[in-house]
């Protein structure tokens, strides 16, 4: 499979959010942010729960991630890794259920034992900061170490304030989406910052290593990471403009014990690691009155895993990998309602199931055979059985439950030299993901509005619609239970090697089956339900479309947005080439770039599909003197526009940000804007509702959805980085991004891109 490695030193020599920002224009993968403390990369256009992630071999996802951009890569504060390797394609068969799109494999620091008895300590400071959002952030870590021992200790924090975006602008800013005030009006009205996308995040760091023997070691690995004052930016002022959407408790605790043996037999290698996966994850959200409701979520999932695996050869050109493992996950959630007016507390059904238990069993092997000196192929198996079980709970109308999901995946790779210079590779696989139990229980606020589990839906007579927007239509057939997704890719790729030059090209075509996706629910005209999943509902007007088929659509009191679910439904194509070229002209000075281009299209029926990234690309010259004189590197990153919007992504914030006089009467009297009415007339632009609503959306109906925006825009920035060995201990670290201030967002992204900011970092190392 294609990577892209990350090391230490690129991780610390430029600014970073989060850790996931590391793999900002690498070929292939698109850093999407919904707000500026959370990041989930698309992996040759899939995201979420479609992407694994893994730290020190072991698997970080858990049941709960979403299918949508998610932020729990981001738990992992950026100073904990020391290298972050990102696999391309499906990796099923090395890693398990939810590899689809790739994998991303972090690495914490490595044990590294002293030569001798004699104890040495080694250790690292670090100080740095960037102007875009006045953050700054510090790390400190110190090791311990002789023959035998090991001891590593590391504490890192950082704070970011309210991001500015380029030229202080904020393109799908509410003021602007529903109430048509000029970007530079919405800067002066609010300030040149989005406000509420500052952040804080801590984390701590520990290891223990044994090595009694030259064959054998333990280690102990322990790390928590907590970020504090996330909010959902898209859901406030970046794009709906409710009051109130955070995301708190933010918290990991993650351990590991783990024997390692060599040489055992006719086994190289048997290692077996015990595991505790621990996420805290939680949120209050209201919409856009002080007087609404205020829903708080809570969240803990521990996912304890067993894994063993051995390593063989046979000979020079057999080598071999076989094992097995289980994570067994235990869901507890909470769901607490305020009335900010009476103060009364309800605690109606959480948002997953309270009692649930996730089970993943794999088996798997691998085995990689040189059969002459040009040709080597490699081959994985795995076989996954999965296990979702709820323990019935009568006070929300929970019944026991159990399913079982199995599945084979794998993958054949084979690569030849065909000369010194030219090498040939080609790739089949085969992908699987289980439903989680955020497709099989989750209840309440989404990306596109309230979602109920798939279950209620189907025992209130749902029908399956066409899309996730609000004008879908019927397909005329009820819902079915949900069955596992599957992925099959093909790839071919070159490679060409000399002295100077570097070139690598790429193709790739998978087909997605079996999808799980959200659509909006539909419903008999006649029969519609009054509640969904013990939620009250109301009937919104439909559209002359869904009048025609005799259906309807519903919307709860939480979002004046249609109710969705998760269904199965058709089949995806994605397919596009990744390209990579390094050029060392000599000792000094190198050129790198790299472009992407990607197609993704719903097959049934043929359309766009949903949050395809642009084609993209990146080039970079670099200076890299000997002695002790500073380094350099000029690059340019650069993106298409991407106008092959789907029906959702015309009506997602972030994107399309559609809107209609129902929406704008909204929240012109909602609170965010109460401050700025007087008698009725909202004074920066002096209109009433009425004028605002026949200025952005002459002659629509109410409840008809227009697009703010049809394509998200195309954009190009320069950026500068810079390093300096001031001693032979003590190295400066510079960069300017976006030099020119221009305003843009990443595709899909709940807020606009940083503006041009200066980075400045010191690390000594001892």
């Amino acid at each position: 499979h294609i990577v892209v490695i990350k090391e230490e030193s690129d991780l610390r020599s430029r600014p970073l959010a989060t850790l996931g920002n590391a793999l900002e224009r690498e070929p292939g993968i698109l850093v999407q942010q919904s707000t500026y403390g959370q990041v989930p990369p698309f992996f040759r256009g899939l995201t979420g729960y479609h992407v694994l992630n893994v730290i020190d071999g072991i698997r970080f996802n858990n049941s709960t991630f979403r299918s949508g951009p998610n932020q729990y890569l981001a738990f992992v504060e950026p100073m904990q890794a020391q290298r972050v390797e990102a696999f391309l394609g499906p990796t099923g068969s090395q890693y398990g259920s939810d590899a689809l799109g790739g994998a991303i494999h972090v690495l914490t620091p490595e044990a590294r034992f002293a030569s001798s008895p004699a104890w040495e300590s080694h250790g690292d400071l670090q100080l740095s900061g960037a102007s875009a959002d006045w953050s700054g952030n510090a790390a400190a870590r110190y090791s311990l170490s002789n023959d035998k021992l090991f001891l590593l200790g590391s504490l890192s924090g950082r704070t970011h304030n309210d991001l500015r975006a380029g030229g202080g602008l904020d393109s799908r800013n509410a003021f602007h989406r529903y109430l048509g005030l000029p970007l530079d009006g919405v800067r002066d009205l609010l300030g040149s910052r989005q406000q509420d996308t500052g952040f804080r995040q801590y984390g701590l760091q520990t290891k223990l290593a044994w090595r009694p023997a030259p064959t054998h070691s333990a280690t102990f690995h322990y790390q928590r990471g907590v970020q504090s004052d996330v909010r959902g930016y898209k859901d406030l002022n970046g794009g709906l403009g409710r009051v109130l959407s955070t995301f708190d408790p933010q918290v990991l605790n993650w351990l590991y014990a783990r024997y390692e043996k060599l040489s055992l037999g006719p086994l190289d290698t048997l290692s077996s690691t015990f595991s505790l996966n621990s996420q805290t994850d939680g949120g209050s959200r209201q919409n856009l009155r002080y007087t609404d409701p205020i829903t708080t979520d809570h969240t803990r999932v521990n996912s304890y895993g067993y894994t063993g695996q051995a390593t063989t050869h046979y000979g020079s050109r057999l080598a071999a990998s076989f094992g097995g493992e289980l994570y067994d996950e235990r869901i507890r959630s909470r769901r607490d309602v305020l009335n900010p007016v009476t103060g009364a507390l309800s605690r109606p059904r959480p948002l997953y199931p309270g009692r649930s238990q996730y089970q993943n069993l794999g088996l798997f092997s691998q085995a990689t055979l040189q059969l002459t000196s040009r040709l080597q192929t490699a081959t994985g198996l795995r076989y996954t059985a999965i296990r979702f079980a709820t323990t019935a709970d009568s006070t929300y109308g929970i019944p026991a439950a159990s399913q079982w999901f199995r599945d084979l995946t794998w993958h054949a790779t084979a690569r030849y030299q065909l000369t010194r210079a030219l090498g040939l590779h080609v790739i089949a696989s085969r992908g699987f993901r289980a439903p989680n139990l955020n497709d099989l229980g989750a209840l309440g606020l989404n990306d596109l509005g309230y979602e109920i589990p798939s279950a209620a839906a189907r025992e209130a007579g749902a029908l399956l619609s066409t899309d996730s927007g609000e004008s879908a239509t019927s397909k005329s057939v009820p819902l079915r239970s949900l069955s596992a997704e599957t992925l099959r890719n093909l790839e071919f790729g070159a490679r060409i090697t000399t002295g100077k030059l570097y070139l690598r090209l790429q193709a790739f075509d998978a087909e997605l089956a079996n999808l799980i996706v959200r659509r909006t629910l539909l419903f008999p005209a006649a029969s519609a339900p009054s509640q969904l999943a013990g939620i009250p509902v109301t009937v919104i007007a439909p559209t002359a479309a869904q009048r025609a088929q005799g259906v309807v659509t519903v919307a709860t009191a939480f979002d004046p947005r249609a109710v969705k679910s998760f269904v199965n439904d058709g089949r995806a194509r994605y397919y596009g080439a990744e390209s990579l070229a390094r050029y060392q002209f000599n000792a000094h000075w190198s050129l790198e770039a790299n472009y992407t281009f990607l197609v993704g299209r719903d097959l049934h029926p043929n359309r766009n599909i949903r949050r395809l990234p642009p084609q993209s690309g990146a080039l970079a010259l670099r200076h890299v003197p000997t002695g002790r004189r500073p380094w350099w590197e000029l690059s340019l990153a650069a993106s298409g526009a991407q106008s092959r919007l789907s029906g959702g992504d015309r009506d997602d914030e972030r994107i399309g940000a559609s809107r209609s006089h129902n929406d704008i009467a909204s929240f012109f009297n909602g609170s965010r804007v109460a401050p700025y009415i007087q008698n009725g007339v909202f004074t920066p632009t002096g209109e009433t509702l009425t004028q605002i609503q026949n200025r952005l959306l002459p002659n629509s109906a109410a409840g008809t959805r227009v697009p703010l925006y049809l394509d998200t825009a195309a954009w190009t920035t320069l950026n500068l980085r810079a390093g300096y060995p001031l001693t032979e201990r003590l190295q400066a670290q510079a960069a300017l991004e976006n030099i020119f201030d221009e305003n843009y967002r990443t595709h899909g992204s709940g807020m606009d891109a940083p503006g041009c900011s200066l980075f400045l970092g010191l690390q000594y190392r001892f």
